[in-house]
């Protein structure tokens, strides 16, 4: 068996939403990087030789993440830096005025993605990178604008990974590097009796700073530690709960689709350095419905998940 993969080295993003769900602000939601592949996948289907091919799985190496705030030396938060949006003219006194001010979370960004690919076939690997290519750049990533700088193209490739082909998995490893691929860490919000989901995420993210007195006994140093894990753990959103099932809505965007009201769904997610897995599959997103449960998820091909794959 093999796979092929599709690599997009440092892809620059501008003015991604950083604002993932309504109590979390920083690197974006896994549904905006799957919902970005899945609108690849469906203008990529509308070219007849690239009809069956499908994008089964992603996953994403950040080498930068640049949000705009800035902190006041004189306070402990950040604040975000809004944009100066253009003057309208007042129906009432006919002048142009400055348009209510509405706060977002931006990010700038520099992430490289890998793709599982399925119904690639060699005789089309050219046309499939130009398509790639003409059709990335049209959609948005998080909502921010994807830029191609001179260059880049040349470095996308598809790579074939057999069974077994550590050098052809540590090849790809390297052009992911220097990085960090997010994983979920679902495992660290076990349900306590004492607790709720909310209070584990924030126990999970917790740091604890100690007064520690010196040697000499003259002064005080600080000692950081982790209250869980070790490890870059960050807040995520990984999909949404359905709370109403499919309803009717006036003036809902489109009736041929299904209307649903829904909350958004938070996990904890790590960076690791690629190298540091064992296989590709574990840095991968996709897809998953639970029609019993309402629950549209991004899942990650964890550790566990990949030894499963491999038995059956």
């Amino acid at each position: 068996m093999s796979a092929e993969y599709l690599v997009i080295p440092h892809l620059h993003i501008q003015n991604a939403n950083a604002a993932s769900s309504p109590y979390i602000v920083g690197f974006p939601a896994m549904t905006a990087w799957l919902g970005m592949i899945h609108a690849l996948q469906r203008r990529l289907q509308q070219r007849e030789e690239l009809r069956q091919v499908r994008l089964l799985r992603m996953g994403i190496s950040c080498h930068a993440c640049d949000m705009q705030s800035f902190s006041d030396r004189d306070n402990y938060y950040d604040y975000l830096i809004g944009t100066a949006n253009p003057l309208k003219k007042s129906k009432k006194t006919g002048e142009f005025e400055r348009p209510p001010f509405v706060e977002e979370a931006r990010c700038h960004l520099e992430v490289s993605l890998l793709i599982e690919i399925e119904g690639f076939k060699e005789s089309f690997r050219e046309n499939f990178l130009r398509a790639v290519c003409q059709e990335l750049p049209r959609l948005k990533a998080a909502g921010g604008d994807i830029i191609l700088q001179a260059g880049d193209f040349e470095q996308w490739q598809v790579i074939t990974v057999l069974d077994d082909d550590e050098s052809a998995e540590r090849r790809i490893k390297r052009l992911l590097m220097p990085g960090y691929v997010l994983k979920e860490r679902q495992d660290l919000l076990k349900p306590a009796a004492d607790r709720d989901t909310l209070d584990n995420l924030l126990g999970a993210l917790q740091v604890e700073y100690t007064a520690e007195e010196t040697a000499d006994g003259k002064g005080v140093s600080w000692q950081r530690k982790k209250v869980l894990a070790d490890g870059w753990l960050v807040p995520i959103a990984v999909g949404f709960r359905d709370l109403s099932g499919e309803i009717k809505v006036e003036g809902q965007r489109s009736y041929d689709y299904e209307h649903h009201f829904v909350e958004p769904l938070v996990s904890v997610g790590e960076f690791v350095m690629p190298y540091r897995l064992e296989s590709l599959q574990e840095m991968l997103w996709e897809y998953v419905y639970d029609a019993a449960d309402g629950l549209y998820l991004c899942h990650n091909m964890g550790k566990d998940d990949c030894e499963m794959e491999e038995e059956e």
